[in-house]
C-alpha cells in the first residue's frame, strides 16, 4: 500500500496504491489527516485507480473522513473505483454515503 497526497487549489487528492487493509490503515489515516489539516482545500478527492484490495478497515477510514470532512465543511468524492470496490460499497450500503464518480 501506498498513499500520495497532492493538493491542486482547493483540491486534495489522496491517491491510493495497493491493497487497503488493516495493515495499512495507519498510512490510509495520516494522508486524510494531512488532506484535512490543509485549510486551503475545500474538496477531497480519494482516486481509487491503483486500488487492488480493500477490506472493512478501509471504509471505517473514509466513514471516518467523510464525518470529518463533513465538519469542517469540506466534501468527499471518491474517483475511479473499479467494480469490486463498487460491490464493496453497494453491499454494505455506502454507496448512499459517498459521491462516487
Amino acid at each position: 500500500m501506498h498513499t500520495t497526497v497532492e493538493f491542486h487549489g482547493a483540491i486534495a487528492n489522496i491517491i491510493l496504491l495497493g491493497g487497503i487493509d488493516y495493515a495499512s490503515q495507519e498510512e490510509v489515516r495520516n494522508a486524510i489527516d494531512k488532506a484535512l489539516t490543509t485549510n486551503q482545500a475545500h474538496e477531497i478527492h480519494v482516486d481509487f485507480s491503483g486500488v487492488t484490495f480493500m477490506d472493512s478497515s478501509g471504509i471505517r477510514a473514509l466513514v471516518v473522513l467523510k464525518k470529518k470532512a463533513e465538519e469542517l465543511g469540506k466534501s468527499v468524492l471518491l474517483k475511479n473505483c473499479n467494480r469490486s470496490i463498487r460491490d464493496l460499497f453497494e453491499i454494505g450500503g455506502f454507496d448512499q454515503m459517498f459521491t462516487m464518480i
